[in-house]
């Protein structure tokens, strides 16, 4: 990985958008109660994002939507090779925007 000095990084920042809406059922949502909570950067003591605060029935819903996707037999009765290839895509994708995780999780 080639060597990003701390400008870099903090251009980076600055131009982040970071998503604040559950992620249920392959769409971005809000909390049904509509609450949030803010992220802070513990560095800076700055305000990151209003995250939405999920309410039992939020994780009731992705619980029943994990549930059936398990049933449905689509990845639970899926071959090897097939799940070998979802797992190399996603660490390819996670390779791919190794820099914008990094910057997400060192700035949380």
């Amino acid at each position: 990985m080639e060597y990003r000095d701390k400008a870099y990084w903090q251009a980076q920042a600055k131009e982040l958008t970071i998503e604040h809406r559950l992620f249920i059922a392959g769409e971005y949502q809000e909390a049904r109660g509509g609450e949030s909570f803010t992220r802070i950067n513990p560095a800076t003591e700055q305000r990151l994002a209003e995250v939405s605060r999920a309410q039992a029935a939020d994780v009731d819903a992705a619980v029943a939507v994990a549930r059936l996707s398990f049933e449905s037999g689509v990845w639970s009765e899926a071959g090897p090779s097939h799940r070998k290839a979802v797992l190399l895509r996603l660490a390819e994708l996670m390779d791919e925007h190794r820099e914008e995780l990094a910057l997400l999780e060192t700035l949380d």
